[in-house]
């Protein structure tokens, strides 16, 4: 009985590490976005997801429900995107 309620305890301590081991860059973009910029993500586009050297490297445009546009960029996971405003998209393009 006892390993039974090992394994359960397990599964579940299992259960709930996963959603925050398998977030993707657009969580973390969305998070650094919101919290930088006070933009609220609608949707990513021109998105490059490429290995290189070994490195992970992201390359997008993130694109706000206020019509802001930005450039985004990262080699690493463990830090931040490097953002760049494009502006509003229906004015200016980047």
């Amino acid at each position: 009985m006892r390993t039974r309620t090992t394994v359960l305890a397990l599964a579940v301590l299992a259960f709930f590490a996963l959603p925050a081991a398998a977030e993707g860059w657009q969580d973390d973009l969305t998070r650094q976005l919101d919290h930088e910029q006070k933009c609220t993500v609608a949707f990513f586009s021109q998105v490059v997801e490429r290995t290189v050297d070994g490195r992970e490297v992201v390359i997008a445009k993130a694109h706000c429900e206020d019509n802001r546009a930005f450039d985004v960029y990262r080699d690493n996971p463990r830090k931040p995107f490097r953002v760049t405003e494009c502006g509003v998209v229906e004015k200016m393009e980047c």
